[in-house]
C-alpha cells in the first residue's frame, strides 16, 4: 500500500498534493465530478525547434525531454476517475485519447484551441498553432451558457511568463469548468497550477496533484495573489455577463 501523503498546500476548498497521481489520487476518500488536465505531450516527432521553443519559456527543457517516455496507458485509472474528462493532447495522441474516452467513457468530442502567436518550429513544418483537447464523459453537468461560450474552438495567445513550459490560458481553463460546473475537480498534473487559480476564481473546489515540488510552490504563490474580486464574478443564471477573456 503507497504511503499516505498529507496536503502540500489546503486552503478553502483548494487543495495540492506533491507526488505521483497514480499513488495520490486511489488515497483520496472523495467524489470528483471532472478531471481537468494537461498531461504530458508525446513530443518525439515534433523535430526542428520544438525543443528549443520550450526552453525559450521554461529556461532549461529537461523536464520536457522526459515527457517522451508519458504512456497513456499507464495513466487511464487517474483520467477516469471522474464521470467527465477535459484533457490536453498533441496531435500524436488523437487517436489514443478518442480511443481511451470512448472504452472508459462512452463518449468521446475533441476542442481545440488556437493558439494566435504560436511561434514556428522550422521552415519546414507546419506552424503549430493548434493543441488538441479531449473529452469524454459518462454523464453532462452543463451551465446554462450561450452558445458561444461552448464553442470547441478556442482562440488567445499562448503564455509568456515562464511559470511552466506547457502553461495553458486561464481563460481556457476557466471556460470548461464555468460550462460543466463541476463541485470538486481534480488536476493529476496541476504544473503551475492555473486548473487550481480558475477554480478559486469560480468559487470551485479543486485538487492539484504534481509530481515536481518546484511547480507546487509555484502553484501556491499564485494561489496567494489576490488578482481578482470573487464577487464580481456572475452566477449561472447570468451568463451573458461573464467575459472569459477578462478573466
Amino acid at each position: 500500500m503507497a504511503k499516505i501523503i498529507a496536503p502540500y498546500y489546503e486552503h478553502n476548498g483548494i487543495t495540492i498534493y506533491c507526488g505521483d497521481c497514480r499513488e495520490i489520487l486511489p488515497q483520496l476518500n472523495v467524489k470528483v465530478d471532472l478531471v481537468l488536465t494537461d498531461p504530458p505531450y508525446k513530443i518525439d516527432g515534433m523535430g526542428g525547434g520544438g525543443l528549443a521553443r520550450h526552453e525559450f519559456y521554461a529556461g532549461n527543457a529537461t523536464g520536457i525531454c522526459d515527457m517522451i517516455d508519458f504512456r497513456l496507458s499507464d495513466y487511464e485509472g487517474v483520467l477516469s476517475h471522474a464521470p467527465e474528462l477535459v484533457a490536453f493532447h498533441s496531435r500524436l495522441q488523437l487517436c489514443d485519447y478518442a480511443n481511451f474516452c470512448l472504452k472508459a467513457f462512452g463518449n468521446y468530442d475533441l476542442h481545440f484551441w488556437h493558439k494566435v502567436n504560436a511561434i514556428p518550429f522550422t521552415h519546414n513544418t507546419w506552424k503549430s498553432d493548434v493543441e488538441y483537447i479531449a473529452l469524454g464523459w459518462r454523464q453532462h453537468s452543463h451551465a446554462h451558457v450561450s452558445q458561444e461560450q461552448k464553442s470547441k474552438v478556442f482562440t488567445s495567445g499562448i503564455e509568456t511568463d515562464n511559470l511552466h513550459p506547457a502553461q495553458k490560458p486561464l481563460p481556457l481553463i476557466a471556460k470548461y469548468i464555468r460550462v460543466l460546473q463541476p463541485e470538486l475537480t481534480v488536476d493529476p498534473f496541476m504544473g503551475s497550477g492555473t486548473t487550481l487559480v480558475a477554480a478559486k476564481k469560480l468559487g470551485r473546489k479543486c485538487i492539484g496533484i504534481e509530481i515536481e515540488e518546484k511547480y507546487c510552490e509555484i502553484a501556491v504563490k499564485r494561489l496567494s495573489q489576490e488578482v481578482m474580486d470573487f464577487h464580481t464574478l456572475p452566477t449561472a443564471d447570468k451568463p451573458k455577463n461573464f467575459n472569459l477573456g477578462e478573466m
